[in-house]
C-alpha cells in the first residue's frame, strides 16, 4: 500500500524505532557498475527496521527482501507465483492445506542450515508479533513438519489469495535460529532484529547506519545462484537534484524513484543513461469523508467534477495512465469501469461549500500538484477548497473520529500483493487499515469473506461486485495507475521488477554490462 510517486501504505503502518547500531562495516570499493564489484543506490528516506515481521514500508525493500526469503515469490515483470525457499508445493482438494517441500541445502547467514522447523518458527514468530503484515497468517491454524524438508500448513478455512500473501514483498519470511532462539529475549527477537538480520538470502546486511548508509555483502554460503556485485551500498539522499548528480558523476548506478516525469525525455536521449518503465499496483487516489458529505449525488457530482484524464496527463505524463476501474490495472479482468475519467467533467452541477484536501507526503511533490488540479475542477462548480499538506501517521487518526478529519484526502497507495483481495480488504472493509475515512458499506463487508473463500472464477465475480459497490458509494477518486520508473546507468543490466514490487530492482539480480 504507498508513495512522488507514491508513498507506500505499508510504509505508513511501520513501526518507528529509535537510531539503532550496525553490523561491522566492511571496506568496500563504492564506484559505480561496470567498474567494480560495488553496486551503489540510494534511497529517499530511512526504511524502519530490517524486522520482516515488523518492516512494513516500501523504501527498504531492497534491503529486506536481499537478507531474507520466503516460501515463494513473483517472477519476474509478472504476478505468477514460483518457488523461492520452497521448489514445491501442492493444495488439498478444500483449499485449506498447503504442503510445501522446501530446496534442498539452503543455510542461514548464521551457518545453519534451514530445516521445517525454521519456517513453522517463523510463522508462528509473525502470528506473535502482531505486525502490520500479520493478517496474512491469521487463518494458519497449526504447522506440521513431517520431516526436515516438509512443512504442512493448515488454514482454519480456505483463503484464495494465501499464496499472493507468502509472494508479497511483505509476506512472511524465514528467519535463522540465531534471532529465534539466541535473542529471543521476552519481546519475540524484536530488540535484536531491529539492528540485526539472520535470512536465507543472497546478501547479508553488513552495515545498518540510520540516516546515512545501508550495506550488503554477497553470502558465501548462499543456495542459489551467486549475485554478480559482490557489495552493495545504499545511502539516504533524500534530495533528488543530489541523487541526479551522483548518477551523472557515476557514483550512484540507479534511482529507483520519484525521478521528475517532466526530465525523463531528456534522459532518454542522455547516451550515458537508461529508463525503464515497469506496471505497477501503485496508484493515485482520493478519499471522500461519508461523514461530513453525507449526500450521495452529493459526492456522485464532485466525483464526476474532477477531470482525471487531464490530471494525469499534465501531472505524471507518460509515467502513468488515467485509472479506468475501481482496481489498479492488470489486477482483476473485466472490472467494471469508473463512470468518470473521460476528460470531459460534469460542470452543470453546481454546489457550494468549503472543503478541506489534504495530501500525504511524496517525493517530488507530484501529490500537491494533483491536489492542486482538483482543487481548480471542483472550484468550477462552486466549492471554495483547501489545501493542507499531511504526514501519513495523521491520516490514520482519521477513522478514530472520522467527522472531524478533512473532507478529502489524497493519497498514492498500492496493494500488498497481486491479488484483487489485497486491494480491496484495507481500502474497502469498513476496518480496513487503509479505509482512512472508516467508510461503512454493509454489502462489501459481506461479500469479502465470500470471495476470499470461493474457488477462483466464482471468487473473481464477486470482487467485481465489491468493485461495482465501491464506484456505486462514491467514496473515492482514482486518478492514475502509476508506473515504477527507473533511471539507471548504462552498462547496468538485467532489471528485473515486479508489478507488486514497487520500486525494487533486485539487487541480487542486477549485473554490470557484458
Amino acid at each position: 500500500m504507498r508513495r512522488a510517486a507514491a508513498i507506500a501504505l505499508p510504509a505508513v503502518l511501520a513501526l518507528t524505532v529509535a537510531a539503532c547500531g550496525s553490523a561491522e562495516k566492511k571496506d568496500t570499493d563504492t564506484t559505480a557498475a561496470g567498474k567494480s564489484d560495488t553496486l551503489n543506490l540510494a534511497f529517499q528516506a530511512d526504511m524502519s527496521v530490517p524486522d520482516p515481521d515488523v518492516f512494513y514500508d516500501v523504501e527498504g525493500n531492497a534491503v529486506t527482501l536481499s537478507a531474507y526469503e520466503g516460501l515463494v515469490k513473483y517472477a519476474p515483470d509478472s504476478t505468477k507465483i514460483v518457488p523461492s525457499l520452497a521448489k514445491s508445493w501442492k493444495v488439498s482438494p478444500d483449499r485449506k492445506t498447503y504442503t510445501f517441500t522446501l530446496q534442498d541445502g539452503v543455510t542461514f547467514h548464521d551457518g545453519q542450515p534451514m530445516t521445517s522447523k525454521d519456517v513453522k518458527a517463523s510463522i508462528e514468530r509473525r502470528q506473535a508479533v502482531k505486525g502490520g503484515s500479520s493478517y496474512m497468517v491469521a487463518d494458519v491454524k497449526n504447522i506440521e513438519t513431517p520431516d526436515d524438508q516438509t512443512v504442512v500448513i493448515h488454514l482454519d478455512h480456505p483463503v484464495g489469495p494465501f499464496l499472493d500473501y507468502l509472494a508479497s514483498i511483505w509476506g512472511p519470511k524465514v528467519i535463522g535460529p540465531e534471532a529465534l532462539k539466541t535473542h529471543k529475549g521476552s519481546d519475540n527477537s524484536q530488540k535484536w532484529l531491529a539492528k540485526h538480520e539472520d535470512g536465507t538470502g543472497p546478501y547479508e546486511l553488513t552495515t545498518f547506519d540510520r540516516g546515512r548508509e545501508y550495506g550488503l555483502t554477497a553470502f558465501d554460503g548462499y543456495w542459489g545462484d551467486t549475485p554478480a556485485f559482490q557489495n552493495v551500498v545504499i545511502k539516504i539522499t533524500p534530495d533528488m537534484a543530489t541523487q541526479r548528480l551522483a548518477l551523472e558523476k557515476g557514483d550512484l548506478d540507479v534511482i529507483l524513484h520519484s525521478y521528475p516525469p517532466t526530465d525523463l525525455a531528456a534522459a532518454k536521449q542522455d547516451g550515458k543513461l537508461q529508463v525503464v518503465e515497469k506496471p505497477s499496483f501503485a496508484r493515485t487516489m482520493m478519499y471522500i469523508n461519508t461523514h461530513r458529505i453525507t449526500d450521495p449525488a452529493e459526492r456522485e457530482a464532485l466525483t464526476k467534477a474532477i477531470d482525471t484524464k487531464r490530471i494525469t496527463e499534465n501531472v505524471y505524463g507518460d509515467t502513468a495512465t488515467v485509472a479506468t476501474g475501481p482496481y489498479p490495472g492488470g489486477m482483476l479482468a473485466d472490472q467494471p469501469k469508473l463512470p468518470y475519467g473521460t476528460g470531459t467533467p460534469d460542470t452543470s452541477a453546481k454546489e457550494s461549500g468549503k472543503l478541506t484536501l489534504a495530501y500525504g507526503p511524496d517525493a517530488g511533490g507530484l501529490l500537491r500538484q494533483v491536489a492542486e488540479n482538483i482543487q481548480a475542477d471542483l472550484e468550477k462548480i462552486g466549492y471554495e477548497v483547501t489545501l493542507k499538506g499531511v504526514q501519513l501517521p495523521d491520516t490514520f487518526d482519521y477513522a478514530k473520529d472520522p467527522k472531524s478529519a478533512p473532507d478529502l484526502l489524497l493519497l498514492a497507495p498500492v496493494s500488498d500483493a497481486a491479488h484483487p483481495d489485497t486491494w480491496a480488504q484495507p481500502f474497502w472493509a469498513s476496518t480496513g487499515g487503509i479505509n482512512s475515512f472508516a467508510t461503512k458499506n454493509a454489502q462489501v463487508d459481506a461479500l469479502l469473506p465470500k470471495a476470499a473463500a470461493a474457488p477462483k472464477a466464482q471468487a473473481e465475480d464477486l470482487y467485481r461486485q465489491i468493485g461495482q459497490e465501491n464506484i456505486d458509494g462514491y467514496s473515492m477518486v482514482y486518478v492514475a495507475d502509476l508506473k515504477d520508473t527507473f533511471v539507471a546507468r548504462k552498462g547496468l543490466e538485467n532489471l528485473q521488477h515486479s508489478p507488486a514490487y514497487e520500486w525494487l530492482l533486485t539487487p541480487s539480480q542486477l549485473e554490470p554490462a557484458s
